[in-house]
């Protein structure tokens, strides 16, 4: 075809988005590949490759800036896009947008350019490239742009042949390919236990071919179990490495294993000299976050391999290499997508960032398979390799300082961030000069891993060098180096204070210093954060036995080998429930979650007098509070079990543990917040759970104890507003249970009058209509009526039970009428199937812990006998693993940690039944 026939062509397709503004860069650069190494290439097929290529790039930089300008002008979008065809329609555009028309001929030559690098290096390399990967013939396509562009524009490239047959060609200058082949060698010569591992390979000095890996279905589910086991052995050996960015872009999923494609950062320098105090003068928080950030970058995690999703990042979608198992949406990325194109109505809007199942993702059929199903087998497979590894390590140990001359790259920050800055800096509001994205793109900021402090302003000018130029900036560090390589080598550039090499070996020799059972449970957890809805399908994990529930200490010990930090302020890794999902972070203090886990931790102690975990678990709590107490006076801030005033009273249940009639943390005073809108509040804001019910129980049952009062309101009028909004006590609709529906309400009034704070509020009144009207009526909601699931302290008969001895107990009922008028509730809350629920919250934890409560509060001893039935009922059902798994309250991973869902909510349970001593924390009811 003729190259004009071809330029209208490929910019006629894309009519809807300007396409023919384009044209004088398409013809450029077919101009500029015509006729080079025709014998090598078929000029007709690369060329309309090539130019397709181009015009996304084309488009993908100018399309906003037309949108806008077209819209600035007016008319139709006919009229503006044949005016815009035009040399004197397009350079009107160009004159007050130069940086765009700079940008455009950059992309055409680095294009050309690129392309005749991948035919030369073709034309010298065919024989092998017959002989490796059996090609044939001449090049039919050849398409750039693949991956990020570096160094000059310089791009993946996809290179089709006359047979078919497809090679990568990456223009890279050195790699570390050669080591990961001499260690694949060494460990796995005939590929049965690591799996495929890594595309067959031609390695040139400034680049290198790779045989095309396409993704491929596995058979059958039933092979899923070999996949996921050579996943984790994987995992092991490039985890030992300290191999990091294996993202959902560089794993492909085979049937006989993972495949890595892209190897540049199979070592990675560490974060280089610590510029914070010495750990025993900084904060405890400030330390212990340290010590875990710096644990979470020498362990499996680091690789990106499983879904890291940690608390208070930017980067909130899941792009690991395993795979994300139901694709959510940015709450922090944005990009832009074109609206009504080739329209009168064209425009560009935001919205948020979603990464879709890819080729990483293992698949049946198309399907995609749910990794959290196979978490055993990639813990069996990751366990393998542990152990062959250890056998070899003098081996690898002895390969790694023995390899040639490699490199690798180090990404010095996240590669999203770049592309964040990239987009952004094609917005036609920076595109009226070269200066002006250069200011936008100074906005970097000056943090760098694995390079030194000195190093800071040499890296960041030549970032915004690159950027200016498209480029996403490229530093490479030679394996016996201390210096970075970049686009512009007469910029000093220093790595931290290790070269790759002893990157390498320090790695290794870190992984077998650690606890083997450390990276196992960090793959666990960030499994179990790998969906954005943990309430969307409650599931019970596949494992047959779960001996855990039955040995507090079997799992203290795996509690054990997480613990990082010094003794003054430890922490560990720990999965955390934030909004609707998962995500890891360090130990934190509110009493639901990571506090309930500590309290549990201290109560263990105080009966023993041994900490289960060797360390002071005061120090712990100390490390994972806030400095200060935000006094924002939101609901949820005000909650003793969620918020941030939660961590006042786990801070002082683990004291008074551990000295009987400790205050409150004096020090620990919250700061002064906005006035609170009282009459402003509503039913919904009177949660139990999750707002100022809660508070008043906390007011209640903790001023006597000097806990701060924190919204400078007088409990007497929240109550009064309270007594208002919750609604005719004669009448009921809505939600009953105990945590987010009436019965906290209830709860909370009945808190506040037996206590003699409800003053003239009206709350004793409203308090008797609606015990008078509840026992009449037995009202009933949808999750009471539900009987696999109605008993749960949640919302649940056996927070209904508990809710409704407080409020007769406060209305000054005796012990023997409290107990005949709770008998139905309480009968449904002890009898009935066991469920497998574990979870305080909703499940069997909540259902003993409520027992134990009432039978001690009401003089009722039979409820003890019958809550250690209920226990008994389902270890034998579960604890053996004849019926299936057990789940921890959410549709996850059962081992989560935390109080409310999860072990630790367990096993305060189980201490309640053992030792009467032991009681709740005063919010939940607690002496």
């Amino acid at each position: 075809m003729h190259t004009e026939e071809l330029v209208k062509r490929i910019t006629e397709e894309r009519a809807d988005v300007f396409g023919a503004f384009y044209t004088p860069y398409l013809r450029d650069c077919a101009r500029d590949i015509a006729g080079f190494h025709d014998d090598v290439a078929d000029a007709g097929t690369v060329t309309e490759s090539v130019l397709r290529s181009l015009m996304g790039r084309c488009v993908e930089t100018g399309v906003r800036t037309l949108i806008a300008s077209f819209h600035a002008e007016g008319g139709t979008y006919e009229a503006f896009h044949a005016r815009v065809a035009g040399d004197e329609g397009r350079g009107a555009v160009l004159d007050r947008f130069p940086e765009l028309g700079r940008l455009l001929r950059l992309l055409t030559a680095r294009t050309t350019r690129t392309v005749r690098e991948v035919l030369s290096a073709a034309a010298s390399d065919r024989h092998d490239l017959a002989g490796l990967l059996g090609v044939r013939g001449r090049i039919t396509s050849l398409v750039p742009g693949l991956g990020d562009a570096h160094r000059g524009g310089r791009t993946v490239c996809l290179v089709t042949w006359d047979d078919e047959v497809r090679t990568v060609y990456k223009p890279q200058q050195d790699n570390c390919l050669r080591l990961l082949s001499t260690l694949r060698a060494l460990l796995d010569e005939d590929g049965s236990f690591f799996g495929p591992l890594h595309p067959v390979s031609l390695v040139r000095p400034t680049h290198v071919w790779q045989q095309f890996v396409a993704h491929t279905d596995l058979e059958t589910t039933g092979a899923a179990g070999t996949y996921f086991r050579r996943f984790g052995r994987v995992a092991a050996l490039l985890g030992m490495m300290g191999a990091t960015d294996l993202h959902h872009e560089n794993v492909v999923a085979l049937p006989h294993g993972p495949v890595v494609i892209d190897t540049e950062t199979l070592v990675s320098l560490p974060n280089g000299p610590s510029d914070t105090p010495a750990p025993d003068t900084r904060p405890p928080g400030v330390a212990a976050r340290a010590a875990l950030n710096l644990d979470v970058e020498h362990s499996v995690l680091n690789t990106l391999l499983f879904p890291a999703r940690y608390a208070g990042a930017k980067l909130d979608v899941d792009i690991s290499g395993i795979g994300c198992v139901r694709p959510g949406a940015s709450e922090h990325i944005e990009s832009y997508t074109v609206v009504d194109a080739g329209t009168d109505d064209i425009r560009f809007d935001r919205g948020p960032v979603v990464v879709e199942h890819g080729a990483n993702m293992a698949t049946v059929a198309g399907v995609p398979l749910d990794p959290r199903d196979w978490v055993d087998d990639i813990s069996a497979g990751y366990s393998e390799a542990r152990e062959l590894l250890g056998v070899r390590r003098q081996d690898i140990e002895r390969a790694v300082r023995d390899s040639g001359s490699w490199a690798v790259r180090q990404v010095v920050r996240p590669t999203y961030v770049y592309a964040r800055f990239l987009e952004a800096s094609t917005h036609p509001v920076h595109l009226g000069s070269r200066e002006a994205r250069a200011e936008l793109l100074g906005k970097l900021p000056r943090h760098y891993r694995g390079a030194a402090g000195e190093s800071a302003d040499a890296l960041h000018r030549e970032e915004v060098a690159a950027l200016l130029d498209l480029d996403v900036p490229f530093f490479t560090v030679d394996c016996d180096s201390l210096r970075m390589r970049g686009g512009l080598d007469d910029r000093p550039r220093t790595a931290g204070g290790t070269t790759p090499r002893q990157s390498a070996l320090t790695a290794v020799r870190l992984f077998f210093d650690r606890p083997p059972q450390r990276d196992l449970t960090y793959m666990r957890y960030a499994l179990a954060g790998s969906v954005d809805d943990v309430w969307d399908v409650r599931r019970a994990s596949r494992r047959g036995t779960f001996p855990d529930l039955t040995d507090a200490g079997s799992w203290h010990a795996t509690l054990r080998d997480l613990v990082v930090g010094d003794a003054s302020a430890p922490t560990w890794l720990l999965p955390r429930l934030q909004g609707d999902g998962l995500r890891l972070g360090g130990v934190n203090a509110p009493l639901y979650d990571g506090g309930g886990l500590l309290l549990y931790l201290a109560q263990v102690e105080a009966l023993s007098g041994d900490s289960p975990l060797g360390i002071d678990i005061e120090g712990a709590c100390r490390a994972a509070v806030h400095p200060g107490v935000p006094g924002d006076g939101t609901p949820l801030a005000m909650s003793p079990f969620t918020g941030a005033l939660s961590e006042l009273v786990t801070d002082w249940e683990i004291r008074r543990r551990r000295t009987p009639g400790a205050p409150f943390t004096a020090a620990r005073r919250p700061s002064t917040g906005p006035a609170l809108d009282v009459d402003g509040l509503g039913a919904a804001d009177f949660d139990h759970l999750n707002g100022y019910g809660g508070h008043l129980v906390y007011l209640a049952r903790y001023l006597e104890h000097g806990a701060p009062e924190l919204t400078g309101v007088p409990p007497e009028r929240l109550l009064r507003r309270l007594v208002t909004v919750d609604g005719p006590p004669e009448a009921h609709t809505g939600e009953l249970g105990l945590a987010h529906g009436r019965f906290g309400r209830i709860t909370a009034m009945s808190a506040m009058v037996a206590r003699g704070l409800d003053g003239d509020s009206g709350a004793r009144d409203h308090l008797e209509r609606f015990a008078h009207a509840y026992v009449r009526h037995r009202w009933q909601d949808e999750s009471l009526r539900d009987r696999a699931a109605g008993n749960g302290w949640c919302k649940g008969y056996a927070g209904v039970a508990y809710a409704l001895g407080e409020l007769l107990d406060a209305l000054g009922r005796p012990s023997g009428e409290i107990r005949t008028v709770i008998a139905p509730e309480v009968e449904r809350l002890a009898g009935g199937e066991p469920g497998h629920d574990i979870s305080f919250c909703h499940g069997v934890a909540g259902r003993v812990a409520v027992l134990c409560q009432l039978a001690d509060r009401f003089d009722w001893p039979e409820l003890r006998v019958r809550a250690a039935a209920l226990r008994t009922a389902f270890l034998d059902r579960y604890a053996g693993g004849a019926a299936g798994g057990w789940s921890c309250g959410i549709g996850t991973e059962p081992h989560l940690p935390s109080f409310f869902l999860g072990l630790s909510g367990w096993f305060y349970a189980q201490l309640m039944l053992d030792h009467p001593q032991v009681t709740l924390p005063l919010c939940l009811g607690g002496r």
